[in-house]
């Protein structure tokens, strides 16, 4: 076997072209996990009830709500299954879903009522998931791509991308002098099997520092300063096995990518409920976008074997690139969010949120290397749109100890040119309330769908260099189950 090691240098051109894309802005938006059990058992829809720690990430007026201090804990199970085609595979994991106090200093002699002082942490988001996708008797393939990207960069003057560089070294394709390009070793019409396996791990959550005040038990004002924090790894192996009889005499190569995303960043909120009567309680929030400082972690190789030894007397290769980091600072969509809810008669709520995402600020900015981002920050505002979500909850108190819960939720996609990336979830569950003492339980099932490729490449100026790979339709489902232990002093 030779071995080949790769220049981290080159990581540095691939990791400013390539690494950031709409998907990161997407990925780091939506709160697809947000909130206690009783949050989560009323689909998120809490922006006009407050009186919940985590309901502080919807909206800070919540937090004047309290009349009593209060510490909770949520831990909660997370099954993760995608269907891919008629391949199925699952991931469990246990976060922690909130842990915070309040301290409530209420007087109800005053008009002002007096204020709320909180700390919280929410898991906005878990990424653990795996995937594991099949191709059989493809009639593209991968090392194509990495002839043509090598081709286009030869003509034009400038570097290869890093996986080109790679499949060099591998000698998965070769340059062919006197046509002055590089060619695959898979060559056209050879049908290939192709297999991915991708393993996702890690978490988005916030710290929330609230605080809160209630004027006479009609309006309550909120603020809230928010910390929040990305932990994100992606491992990809990926693997094509030619024919026995491929023309380079190639049997198989794996690619195997790993990139660990780390970020901190800052958000700001503000919020109002009001109850003109007791019945009916209107709230409005909004939040500021979220300015993370993000470095990312990469490292590659590729494996290539051979039925009979290539030109340097070799039938196996291994190259890689080792573990680089890369800093940028990035910016999420900024949000508004319209809530109302009744209470009747202190046994049945109903609760509904509106929530608007404006996305044409998200942006990247400022990379190590004093990378221009424009190009890309266009394309954010070309192929992401503004979303209008929806939050919908029910509870029914039985008596004062026993209450019942319902709710649902849509996020919309925020892709302009396609419907892929919406999500829905329904959910329910119940409480028991002993006074000092209560215990919240909820399940949620999430629902979305999306058809991705191993590669595409398109060429804007020459479509003889385009290949495009087999669909594959992708499902992912996620079960819940949270449970909320809470204390109140």
């Amino acid at each position: 076997m030779k071995i080949v090691y790769i220049l981290p240098v080159l990581f540095l051109f691939y990791a400013t072209a390539h690494a950031q894309s709409e998907a990161d802005i997407v990925r780091y938006t939506i709160p697809a996990t947000a909130g206690s059990a009783r949050v989560s058992a009323m689909g998120g829809a809490f922006g006009a009830l407050g009186g919940d720690l985590s309901a502080v990430t919807v909206n800070p007026a919540g937090i004047g709500v309290f009349r009593k201090s209060e510490i909770s804990i949520t831990p909660f199970l997370n099954v993760a299954n995608t269907l891919s085609d008629n391949t199925s595979i699952r991931k469990s994991s246990f976060p922690l879903g909130s842990l915070g106090c309040v301290v409530s200093l209420y007087n109800e002699d005053f008009n002002w009522k007096g204020i709320s002082i909180g700390v919280n942490y929410t898991n906005l988001n878990s990424f653990s998931r795996k995937t594991n996708q099949f191709v059989y008797n493809s009639p593209t393939n991968f090392p194509t791509v990495w002839a043509n990207q090598a081709t286009i960069a030869f003509i034009t003057g400038n570097y290869p991308p890093i996986d080109s560089e790679m499949a060099d070294s591998a000698r998965l394709i070769m340059w062919i002098e006197e046509e002055g390009k590089y060619d695959a070793r898979l060559t056209a019409g050879e049908q290939v099997n192709q297999h991915q396996y991708i393993m996702e791990s890690g978490s988005q959550g916030e710290y929330d520092f609230s605080l809160g005040t209630n004027y006479k038990d009609k309006l309550y004002l909120g603020l809230t300063i928010g910390i929040q924090s990305i932990r994100y790894k992606y491992r990809s192996h990926y693997t094509e096995v030619a024919p026995v009889d491929s023309y380079h005499k190639i049997d198989s190569y794996d690619y195997d990518q790993y990139l660990k995303t780390e970020g901190v960043g800052i958000n700001f909120k503000v919020g109002a409920i009001y109850r003109p009567i007791p019945e009916l309680r209107i709230g409005g929030a909004i939040h500021s976008p979220t300015f993370y400082s993000i470095t990312d972690t990469y490292e590659a190789n590729m494996a290539s074997r051979f039925f009979t030894p290539v030109e340097d007397g070799n039938s196996s290769y291994y190259t890689y690139l080792p573990s680089v980091a890369y800093s940028y600072d990035m910016k999420t969509p900024w949000k508004a969010i319209f809530s109302l809810a009744t209470v009747l008669g202190q046994k049945a709520i109903v609760s509904m949120d509106y929530e608007f995402n404006n996305y044409r600020p998200a942006s990247f900015n400022n990379g190590e290397d004093g990378y221009d981002y424009a190009p890309l920050n266009q394309e954010l505002r070309t192929y992401l749109k503004n979303t209008n979500n929806l939050r919908i909850g029910a509870e029914y108190r039985t008596n004062s100890t026993f209450s019942l819960r319902a709710g649902y939720a849509y996020w919309a996609s925020p892709y302009r040119y396609t419907s892929e990336g919406k999500i829905q979830s329904v959910s329910g569950g119940f409480g028991i309330n002993l006074g000092v003492f209560y215990c919240d339980m909820a399940y949620s099932y999430k629902f979305a769908k999306n058809t991705t490729a191993f590669y595409n490449y398109i060429d804007p100026e020459d479509a003889i260099y385009d290949v495009v790979a087999n669909p594959v339709h992708n499902k992912y489902q996620t079960h819940e189950a949270k449970i909320t232990l809470g204390v109140r002093f």
